[in-house]
């Protein structure tokens, strides 16, 4: 029996049920009787649509129910399936109050009553579960369609790519066979007009080929093969020739080699001349063997060095230096260091990482941190074991030796200086000549103290090395020294050498201006710039020793000193730039330290500007004339006297003035940093810069004593000094300046 007759009977005993209950209508409220005619009507409905629901016999009953459900998914739609269950669900709820009510006030019959109302609820539940399965079903079909629709866009759209593939292939084949180049489009022939003047007419045809441009091809590419074959047998007669050329240079090498026993024998029995006439041909054969040892750095140096020794100055002598057989061994060790880690490198390939960590950690455990980091040290600043070495005479006999080394790891030059002396000198209180810092400053801005490499700050700074503290051991890095060793870092300057004459130059060739370098990235032997640096560099080096000695003759003559007539100056530049006579008196002359030069109050504005630095050599002259006193602080510059000595004064008389709160002492500082320049004409009479200075600076404290007594007071007798220069107006001007300026010829003094 299907499921619609199960439903139809439920519905003839739901009116039953309701005939039955009508005649109790007394004992029910109104809203029970409204509920149940709502449920009744309910069930009429869902029976109407049951019984006209089509009958299908079918003999398997799971077969038919599922026909069933197929026909009721179709012949209703969703929204009428909604409002049959939102209808079920209400009956159900108002046969649930029916049930709680009976049970709460247990009329008569009240359990027959409830039973009946469980069953009509479970046949609504019945329903309900129908109307899910109806529901799936739709789904089913829904996506079933879905599916099928799907698969006829992939089927389509497979079509469309297979199509769109063909036609891509299609067109590669259209653009191949287009770009298609045989063989002959390679050759380089002859041009056409060259082809007709130079071919035989029986290859060239031009009858026939003139009009036809695929048998004028072939004939040309006919004339290109008489002509290949034509090269080819010439070439293989100059190979001919070439062989037999061979053969007879081999048997010319093997007769001069055998020379070579005899010609050594021969300078071995030349020696003793060779030492009588001075010909050193075994030291330069010895030290041509020596250089090919040498960094490229280096060897670049000692080539320009030589070829510039030869060429121009014979007071320059070079040499290679060194242990030869470390040299032969860092060689060795480093080409079997290429090898091993390009051995490494193939091997590692094939090892598993893990290997290949184990490996990297045994190799860190197999010293301490401590000894690890020194050997980083001193590997890094290691030198290498040949470095050159160049001696530059002057005509006095004194001479200056450069020691160039190269640091391996770092990758540069380092200098270290020596000076070596005809006549010894008296011992100074301060050093000029000092080997560690007569070079400083050789051009602006190179005092050595700095690695011109910048790559090197970041591997200084990775192993806590503090470069100036081994300047001792390793050397200088001055600028001009990378410069001449050809080593170009693009943090170099280019240094300004100086054009004025010199007495050490008199024998030479004008000095060119060096050109700059250019910026570059790593360290690059830059040859031509070399050569372009190595005179200036040169004579900038005589000049400094030349300047040094003579500072250091005038610092010895200033100690010792003790009066101002006493100060060596030539005696027509004493006659030319002063006075006959000076009062003021030279009491003292000594060195000082950077802290108190610091510590002068005089002194601040010069340092504030950075005029005066720590690389100045600092000196304090004291200067009296009779109870006036006055403090000179001197700063002379590295590159004295191409830099002019810079002086601040401290006036003690009557107060304590300077320059800050005196006009006319600032007038005299002007006199000694700005105007000097009246006192030297040429680098023979700079030489003597200091000097002068110094005797103009007490010929100024004597006209400033003298033109401040015509203005103080009668009744001071300290305050007064009898008139002893000539000038004529003791002060002029807003700033009530002092005659300092001197008028040789004249012998008067006058205000600027």
């Amino acid at each position: 029996m299907v499921r619609g007759e199960d439903e139809a009977g439920s519905g003839e005993r739901e009116a039953k049920r309701r005939r039955k209950t009508e005649g109790e209508g007394s004992k029910k409220s109104g809203s029970e009787d409204g509920a149940t005619a709502a449920g009744a009507a309910a069930a009429a409905r869902l029976t109407a649509s049951v019984t006209k629901e089509k009958t299908v016999t079918i003999a398997d009953t799971y077969q038919a129910s599922l026909s069933h459900e197929c026909w009721e998914a179709k012949t209703r739609t969703e929204e009428e399936d909604q409002e049959l269950v939102s209808s079920l669900i209400t009956h159900i709820r108002s046969f649930m109050k029916e049930i709680l009510k009976l049970k709460q006030e247990k009329p008569e019959e009240w359990a027959a009553e409830v039973e009946e109302r469980r069953v009509q609820v479970l046949m609504l539940m019945l329903s309900l579960r129908r109307l899910s399965r109806v529901q799936k079903v739709r789904v089913r079909d829904s996506r079933e369609r879905t599916a099928e629709a799907r698969q006829s866009v992939d089927g389509v759209t497979l079509q469309l790519q297979n199509l769109l593939y063909e036609v891509a292939h299609l067109k590669k084949e259209v653009r191949r066979c287009l770009d298609f180049q045989s063989a002959d489009q390679e050759i380089d022939l002859v041009p056409v007009e060259q082809f007709y003047i130079e071919a035989p007419e029986d290859i060239s045809r031009p009858t026939e080929t003139v009009e036809n441009p695929h048998e004028q091809r072939l004939a040309r590419l006919q004339w290109e093969l008489e002509q290949r074959r034509d090269q080819t047998q010439l070439f293989d007669k100059l190979t001919q020739e070439k062989e037999a050329v061979a053969e007879t240079i081999n048997e010319q090498e093997r007769k001069l080699a055998s020379l070579a026993p005899r010609i050594t024998t021969i300078l071995e029995a030349t020696r003793p001349l060779q030492e009588a006439l001075n010909l050193p041909i075994d030291a330069k054969k010895e030290q041509q063997r020596i250089v090919q040892l040498l960094p490229s750095p280096l060897y670049t140096l000692w080539v320009q060095a030589s070829a510039y020794g030869e060429a121009f100055d014979a007071n320059i002598k070079v040499e290679v230096v060194g242990d030869v057989e470390a040299a032969k061994k860092l060689i060795a060790k480093d080409e079997d260091s290429r090898t091993e880690n390009l051995t490494e490198s193939e091997n590692e390939q094939d090892q598993p990482e893990e290997n290949l960590s184990r490996k990297k950690r045994s190799r860190k455990s197999q010293k301490p941190d401590g000894d690890e980091m020194d050997d980083s040290v001193k590997q890094t600043l290691g030198l290498h074991p040949l470095f050159v070495k160049i001696t530059v005479s002057t005509k006095d006999g004194n001479s200056v030796i450069l020691s160039f080394y190269y640091m391996q790891i770092l990758r540069i030059v380092t200098v270290k200086c020596s000076v070596h002396l005809q006549e010894k000198t008296k011992p100074a209180l301060t050093d000029v000549i000092s080997s560690d810092t007569l070079l400083n400053c050789l051009f602006p801005d190179d005092d050595g103290q700095t690695s011109p490499n910048p790559a090197n700050y970041y591997q200084l700074n990775r192993l806590q090395i503090n470069l100036c503290d081994q300047l001792g051991a390793t050397g200088r890095p001055y600028k001009w020294a990378q410069n001449l060793a050809g080593l170009s870092f693009s943090s170099n300057k280019q240094p300004n050498v100086h054009e004025e004459d010199s007495q050490d130059a008199s024998s030479q060739s004008e000095s060119p201006s060096a050109t700059a370098v250019p910026p570059s990235d790593g360290d690059v032997v830059v040859w031509q710039e070399s050569a372009d640096q190595m005179q200036g560099t040169i004579l900038a080096i005589r000049r400094r020793l030349q300047a040094r000695l003579a500072l250091q003759l005038q610092l010895i003559n200033l100690e010792t000193a003790n009066s101002t007539s006493s100060i060596a100056i030539p005696p027509e530049l004493l006659r030319q730039h002063f006075p006959g006579k000076i009062c003021t008196e030279l009491k003292s002359w000594r060195p000082m330290t950077w802290a108190d030069y610091e510590a002068a109050p005089s002194t601040q504005l010069l340092r504030d500007a950075q005029v005066v630095t720590p690389q100045h050599l600092l000196f304090s002259a004291i200067m009296d004339r009779k109870h006036v006193r006055l403090e000179a602080l001197v700063a002379i510059s590295p590159d004295h006297p191409n830099i002019v000595p810079v002086t601040s004064l401290l006036l003690q008389w009557e107060g304590q003035y300077q320059a800050t709160n005196n006009p006319q002492l600032r007038q005299m500082e002007k006199e000694v940093n700005v105007h000097w320049d009246e006192l030297v004409s040429c680098r023979a009479e700079r030489l003597h810069l200091l000097p002068l200075l110094l005797l103009r600076l007490a010929v100024c404290l004597d006209v400033y004593t003298e033109a401040y007594s015509a203005h103080a007071d009668a009744g001071k007798p300290d305050s007064h000094f009898h008139k002893e220069k000539i000038f004529f107006r003791p002060s002029r001007g807003p700033d009530r300046a002092f005659p300092f300026k001197y008028h040789p010829k004249l012998g008067v003094f006058s205000q600027r």
